[in-house]
């Protein structure tokens, strides 16, 4: 009887597979292998709705002018950059100092409140979508960045005591040059107990008023980070900083490397870029904003490990033809970079980008 019972079964369900193709399914399905299918027409008698193409194939712009030309397609771009920088570091530019670190702001954001949470530092406004976070004022004892931090995260002083001071932070999260980096700011005010001062009129300029006191919370607030930053999750709501401060614009004539950055630090972040991807200076000249390298196409920034016993002048190879001018030059808010040749000849656009585009990738 079971035997009898299966065999009915596999006599309905060979009959209900068969229904698909003798209902025209298997004709649509070979109209689809081929790339084509009859649009769906309803009646006239119906609504009509609207269609929206939710995959739109977009227009080709050829920037770099490769259309019809030859060309080799070489390996796709790595992932990651990592070329010795730590995950985490303090950098330093004038008075100007940071927080880098190669992860996203995503990842940071919640390690950084809780880091303010964990120091006892009170914000007074938390804004995930910009990145920011400031503090209520504090009040801690005067003495040596130690002192004051370990007064500011007890939190055992009060406004009335002498010989204190009030100080307010303000931390900015930003994404980082480089692709999926983090950069994190702090901007200190201080109050001496008794001043004339209206406390609820914020005026952040820039910069600290005790750049030591910055420093030691960047400095604690890195090892923080060092000891944490891997553990638990992202925050959704800190996903959008993700606009990156340097930008490769292509084109089939002059591709350009655009920094939002100020002229100072963009001035040294290329050379630092120039140096750790191994592209040979041969000179610098400040005043005219200009690097003179030596490029070829077969150039090589992560040598294997005998060769990079060796020099690290591997990749020169001098003469006009390999002679590159990286020059940079202020447009309004940014920073643009381009590359010109020796002569008054302008260099192949390929050539040029491939440059700044490793300078792009090296960029911290």
């Amino acid at each position: 009887m079971k035997q009898a019972q299966l065999a009915l079964m596999m006599t309905v369900l060979v009959s209900t597979l068969s229904a698909c193709s003798w209902f025209g399914a298997g004709a649509e399905r070979r109209a689809l292998e081929t790339g084509s299918s009859k649009p769906v027409v309803i009646p006239e008698s119906l609504d009509q709705p609207q269609f929206y193409d939710v995959m739109p194939i977009p227009e080709v712009i050829d920037v770099r002018g490769l259309a019809e030309r030859n060309y080799e397609v070489g390996l796709p771009e790595a992932l990651s950059t990592s070329f010795g920088v730590e995950q985490i570091v303090i950098k330093k530019l004038g008075d100007e100092q940071w927080v880098f670190v190669d992860l996203p702001p995503a990842t940071v954001w919640p390690k950084v409140l809780q880091f303010w949470e964990t120091n006892n530092i009170t914000p007074a406004e938390i804004n995930p979508a910009k990145g920011m976070l400031t503090s209520e004022w504090l009040v801690a004892r005067n003495g040596t960045p130690d002192e004051i931090f370990k007064s500011l995260k007890d939190g055992s002083v009060f406004g009335n005591s002498t010989d204190v001071t009030s100080h307010k932070f303000r931390l900015t999260v930003e994404p980082g040059i480089r692709s999926g980096s983090t950069e994190i700011y702090l901007q200190h005010r201080s109050i001496q107990e008794g001043a004339p001062f209206r406390m609820d009129q914020d005026n952040w300029s820039g910069s600290s008023d005790d750049l030591e006191l910055e420093n030691k919370i960047l400095t604690v607030l890195a090892f923080y980070l060092g000891e944490t930053v891997t553990q638990g999750t992202i925050s959704l709501m800190a996903t959008n900083l993700q606009e990156s401060k340097a930008e490769l614009v292509s084109d089939r004539q002059t591709p350009v490397l655009k920094y939002k950055l100020k002229f100072d630090r963009a001035w040294a972040t290329v050379g630092i870029a120039l140096d750790n991807a191994r592209v040979p200076i041969e000179d610098k000249d400040r005043s005219s904003a200009n690097y003179y390298v030596y490029y070829t196409r077969s150039h090589t920034p992560k040598p294997g490990f005998f060769k990079g016993l060796f020099s690290r002048d591997d990749n020169r190879e001098d003469g006009p033809a390999n002679r590159y001018t990286v020059h940079l030059v202020s447009a309004g808010p940014e920073v643009h970079v381009t590359i010109h040749s020796e002569s008054d000849v302008q260099p192949d656009s390929l050539v040029a980008e491939r440059l700044l585009r490793v300078i792009k990738e090296y960029s911290t």
